[in-house]
Order: structure tokens, then sequence, then C-alpha cells
């Protein structure tokens, strides 16, 4: 096998831009600044805020958008008479890192449009979904405009068209579509007048599988991702910028919500003075869209002959096959696994045999490895930990061709779950005797993904690949970083 090469993981242009923003940056404080920052962004919730008029439908909404029916434990409280009197936590199911506040309806004797918005204090909340029913109205656009003050993205959501298409099916010549286009029409005429271009979505919360409401799914959870860069930002101006008395009033609220704990507000602000709000602002948005574009690279790795290729195959949901040509320098992509390379390394016995050191060096260039176990009295799958190890990344134990195996002991007089079962134990017993950290095995027939133990490891790694990106991503910014530096002061020695 051949040492590589591992192209580069964020595009040359936001190499650049780091590099740029950290200059006046002690070294030894970047990798502390970018973890802190971006451990936080990783925990952080986005939260949109579901507003408009009493009665337009919002709770129903939020049932909707939820699962739940409206009387199902948990729901938001609907009716005819106003239910929603301090605004209401819910989890977004498809996505972890999203929270939907119902909040109370505009235009009440307890809400009145003049005091909504400072009552209401629009500033805690990250995005709006701006329910309307029946026709666009002032409250409305007081409600967009507030929001546009505040630089803060937004959708109209459309209520209640079932409605609305059932009152209109009596006039002459209704279509549906036309009726559809008139409510779309009316809602882009208030928005373009003001030079806006939000998604308008037209749905109802009782016919969910008509008009529009997977779509308004599919497109929030489609932008969520980019949306959470977007509104971090403004999230952490809106801590660290402005008059104290509304810092401190912000900063409270996220403490009682959870979006942001005391230590993190300390870590923060030992960030935020590295740069200037400008500087910090503009650092922060280029880390973030790195990250966005930062390629997790994963090492397959086995003596020759022990199936990596045909692993390979496997998680890439493939048949046998299918990437036989794939070479050490070319990797293997899966919409499985997004932004994730997997590189087949086979034959890693003969550069062991030259040097574990040069081994090293080579796995560094990869952030995770998956370890596929040979015979006990080579052990090089346990060298490779140990090597993995030292470098502090994380690794899994496969153990190929277990049906084989299992086949070559129907002599025995047991069970194949018991046959199995020994194995597993005496492999256990032999990673702990070699004092490896990780003692997890999953034993496969890379051929049958349904067999054994695939599945489970299919699952483990996408979970295990998505924890560890972040952590991959500041050690990866670090080390170009210092790279860069380094180059720097060797050409100004020259």
């Amino acid at each position: 096998m051949e040492t590589i090469g591992v192209p580069q993981k964020i595009p040359e242009e936001y190499v650049n831009k780091i590099t740029e923003a950290v200059q006046s940056t002690s070294p030894e404080k970047i990798p502390q600044q970018f973890m802190t920052l971006l451990k936080l962004y990783d925990r952080f919730k986005m939260d949109v805020a579901v507003t408009g008029d009493s009665g337009s439908g919002k709770s129903t909404l939020i049932n909707a958008l939820i699962g739940l029916d409206h009387d199902a434990r948990g729901a938001a409280p609907t009716g005819v008479v106003e239910t929603t009197m301090e605004p209401a936590l819910y989890q977004y199911p498809n996505c972890p890192q999203v929270r939907l506040w119902d909040l109370p309806g505009m235009g009440t004797p307890s809400f009145t449009s003049k005091s909504y918005v400072e009552t209401i204090n629009f500033s805690l909340y990250d995005m709006f979904f701006v329910v309307i029913s029946e026709r666009f109205r002032e409250n409305n656009m007081l409600l967009i405009d507030e929001i546009c003050k505040q630089k803060k993205p937004f959708y109209v959501i459309r209520t209640k068209v079932d409605n609305d298409l059932r009152a209109q099916s009596r006039k002459q010549n209704f279509t549906e579509t036309g009726a559809l286009t008139v409510m779309r029409d009316e809602c882009l005429k208030y928005v373009e007048e003001k030079n806006l271009h939000p998604h308008i979505f037209l749905v109802s919360a009782h016919d969910t599988q008509n008009y529009e409401m997977q779509n308004l799914k599919d497109t929030f959870e489609k932008e969520a991702s980019e949306l959470k860069r977007e509104v971090f930002s403004c999230f952490l101006m809106s801590l660290f910028s402005g008059g104290m008395r509304k810092k401190r009033t912000i900063m409270h609220r996220h403490l009682q919500s959870g979006k942001i704990s005391e230590k993190e507000v300390l870590d923060l602000r030992t960030f935020w003075k590295c740069f200037d709000a400008a500087n910090g602002t503009e650092t922060l948005m280029t880390i973030l869209e790195a990250l966005e574009h930062f390629q997790l690279d994963v090492a397959i790795l086995g003596e020759t002959g022990s199936g990596v290729t045909t692993l390979l195959n496997g998680l890439m949901g493939q048949r046998n096959g299918a990437f036989s040509s794939v070479l050490a320098e070319m990797p293997a992509t899966s919409p499985q696994y997004p932004n994730v390379r997997f590189w087949a390394m086979s034959g890693i016995e003969n550069i062991m045999a030259n040097s574990l050191e040069g081994m090293e060096e080579m796995l560094d260039n990869f952030d995770f490895y998956v370890l596929i176990v040979t015979e006990w009295k080579k052990a090089h799958h346990i060298d490779l930990a140990r090597v993995v190890q030292k470098l502090r990344k994380k690794y899994h134990f496969v153990q190929t061709k277990i049906d084989c195996y299992l086949q070559a002991q129907e002599d025995l007089c047991c069970s194949a779950t018991e046959i199995q079962d020994g194995f597993r134990a005496q492999c256990a017993e032999e990673l702990q005797i070699a004092k490896v950290e990780n003692l997890q095995l999953f034993l496969i027939n890379s051929l049958d993904r349904n067999a054994f133990d695939f599945v489970s490891l299919e699952s483990v790694l996408g979970s295990d690949l998505d924890t560890i990106r972040t952590s991959a991503f500041g050690y990866y910014v670090d080390r170009i970083v210092r790279n860069k530096k380094q180059a720097q002061s060797t050409c100004q020695i020259l």
C-alpha cells in the first residue's frame, strides 16, 4: 500500500480567510477558542417563534408540525377563544436543534397591536413563522416590519386554506388552482411592496396531506442548517452588543430557557475579546461556513485479503465489485454519509513492516478509522489501534467474514448463536489483554448488510461521525493555521 495525500478538507478560500482572521491571535489559544465556539454552535438551539393574529391557527399549525392531534398529550392547546397566554415551547421532531415557540396571538385585550412586539420581546427569537388566515391584515405587516428591523429570517404561512376553498367553491367558475393562486398573490403583493421575498406556504393544519404542509416541512428541514448558521452570529451579537439593560434582559431569558449556560457565556466573552465586534462576526461566519464544507475522512484499514474493499462496498450500499477499482488515492462517498470520504486501505502489513512512525504520519491525515481484525498472532489491528490512540482519535474494530468462521465451526455441537457469542467473548478478552481503549467489536458479513452486526455498525458509525465532526474540524483548522504561520516564518528567515 502506497502512502497517500488526502485532498484539502475545506476550500482554499476558507483556509486563507481563517488564517488571516487569526493572524493576531496567539497560536496556542486558537484550538481552545475555536473549540469553545464550535461546541456552543453544536448545541445551539434555534428558536422559531410562531406568531400572528389571535385565532389565525398558530397552535393548530404547531400540532401539525410536531405530528400531534389537538387532544394528544403534549399538544399545543387550541380553541375559538384565546388559549395561549404565555410563550410555550415545543421541540421540532426532525430537527433536534430547533425549538418552536407558540406565542400569544396579536390583537386581543391582553396583547394589543401597539404593545405586542415590546411585550413579547421579539429579540429573544431567531426566526419567525408569520401565520396569516383569511386575508393579509395590518397587524401582519406590523409583525413583518419588526422582524425586518431585527434582520431576522421569516416564513409567511397562510393557514385554513381548506376552509377558504370550501367557502369559495359555491362561486361560478371556481377552480381550486385559481383560488390558491389568488391567495398566494395577495400575500406576495404585500411583501413585494416592501421588496421582501420570503417563502410563502398555503397550508391546512387539518388536511396535512394536501396543499403545502409537506413542502413547508421539507423546505424548513432542508434550510435549517443554513438558517442556524445565519442566526447564530445574530445571537452572539445580541449578547455582546447594544445597551447594557437590553443585553442583561436577553442574557437572563436565554439562561432561563436553557439556550446557553453561564459557563458558555464566560467562554464566549473570552472568544469575543480576541476580536473586535466586526471582525468577530466576520470570523465567526467564515468558520461556520467552512464547517459546512468540511470533509471528514474515514480510513478502512486491513491486511491484504481481509475484505477492505468489500466492506467499503457494503457501507456505500453497493453490490460487491462496484468499488473494486478503488485505490488508496480515490475515496468513495455516499448520500448516507454527507460530507464524508471513505478510503479503502488494504495491505497495511507492508507499510507497518517498514515503519510505525511512517504509519502514524499517514494516519494523521484521517479523522476516524475502521480497523479490520486479522489473525491474533499477527495482531496488526492492535498496533493500528495504538497508533490511533496516540493521535487521540476514534476507531472501531470490525471482524469481517464472520459467516466463513461460523461455517468452519459447523462440526461443533453448538448453535450458530453460541459459537458467535463465544467468538465475541474471546475477541473481547484479547482486546482487554492488549489494553486498547475501544473494546467494542462488530462481527459482520460485508456481503449481507442485514446479517450479524452490519446494521449496528452503520448506526453507530453515522452517530459517531456526527459527534466528531466539530472536534475534527477544530483540529484541522489548528493544524493548517500552524502550518501556514510556520511557512511564513520560514520565508521571512530566508
